[in-house]
């Protein structure tokens, strides 16, 4: 989610740089999330897998790590997912949340071919099946790359360059600060407010005739920051505008109070 990139005057050779961690500005965890045309929403669990040592979480990190119910968290050496955690994604967070019929769309990863691996963990009364997107036109017809995802990346970065901005003493590569980000985060993308986003991206990718009018998260959430506060006595520079109450929350009472909001103000 961070840019391994700064600024320097045309033609210096050597460009320097500050980070909270080295090792932050590499690949350190993956995201896995699916959406529905016919419901307009992401699935209500969100799939992590974290960079870790040892490919798994040791007992007290297991005991003592942030958890949300809209999370669903695994590890891996690389980070990456594995077609072990591939299978582990279908059985245990889309499986779940699927009813009758579920026509799976997905991009030609190799690891989404074994797809009888799959059929085997799905339940008896579901029917399934799965249609692949052809190699190298993803971005253009995978629903998720072609507006999704750029979102969701977006509205990411701006809350950590928020913390790097304003110096916050928190720090955006550590396990329980990236799995309490996402949890909020992809609480917000849940909103009513932005299920026309879904739908439009389904039309976009060339699978729907009907066109539809978005709000678009990053420039509610980001754009409009003037105004009051949640809380009376906060005088703190405000970080977003919530996508459910609409509440202008400062960093401290949206990821230190955890606002998890489920209160929806058209």
């Amino acid at each position: 989610m961070r840019p391994g990139r700064t600024l320097e005057t045309a033609g210096v050779k050597h460009v320097e740089a500050i980070t909270q961690l080295e090792n932050s500005m590499t690949h350190s965890y993956t995201v896995m999330m699916a959406v529905s045309p016919g419901r307009r929403k992401f699935l209500p669990v969100l799939f992590l897998t974290l960079k870790e040592e040892k490919g798994l979480f040791g007992p007290i990190v297991s005991r003592t790590m942030f958890k949300a119910d809209n999370l669903y968290v695994t590890a891996s050496i690389p980070g990456k997912m594995t077609k072990k955690l591939y299978l582990e994604w279908s059985e245990k967070v889309l499986f779940p949340h699927m009813e009758e019929r579920c026509i799976f769309l997905a991009d030609s990863w190799r690891t989404f071919t074994d797809q009888d691996s799959v059929i085997e963990l799905k339940p008896e009364e579901l029917e399934y099946e799965m249609l692949t997107i052809p190699p190298r036109v993803t971005g253009q017809i995978q629903p998720l790359d072609v507006l999704c995802f750029r979102m969701y990346k977006g509205c990411f970065k701006k809350i950590s360059d928020f913390v790097f901005l304003h110096d916050l003493p928190v720090q955006v590569h550590h396990r329980d600060v990236i799995l309490r980000l996402h949890s909020l985060l992809y609480q917000q993308f849940q909103s009513p407010r932005f299920e026309s986003l879904i739908a439009e991206a389904w039309h976009k990718s060339g699978y729907t005739d009907e066109r539809f009018m978005y709000v678009n998260p990053a420039r509610f959430m980001f754009d409009k920051l003037k105004g009051s506060y949640l809380h009376e006595n906060c005088r703190d520079i405000v970080l977003l505008v919530c996508g459910w109450c609409k509440a202008r929350l400062c960093f401290h009472h949206f990821y230190d109070a955890h606002h998890f909001c489920i209160i929806y103000l058209p």
